[in-house]
């Protein structure tokens, strides 16, 4: 059984390195983000992923 979850969720990812391609270029003490829509399986996997990538919306695709 799947459950879905549609509310809002603030999940602090904890400490990362910035990195820009194979360059880092700093770190941070904690990032923390809002996610819309995931599965508890989801954000367990979100919250131990080693590599998160940030991708810059298109303006189609950018939330209204």
């Amino acid at each position: 059984m799947v459950t879905e979850i549609n509310v809002s969720i603030s999940l602090n990812l904890g400490p990362r390195l910035i990195q820009v391609g194979d360059k880092v270029l700093g770190s941070c003490d904690g990032v923390t983000i809002n996610v819309a829509e995931a599965t508890p399986e989801e954000l367990i996997e979100l919250k131990n992923a080693q590599i998160i990538k940030l991708v810059k919306p298109t303006k189609e695709e950018e939330p209204v």
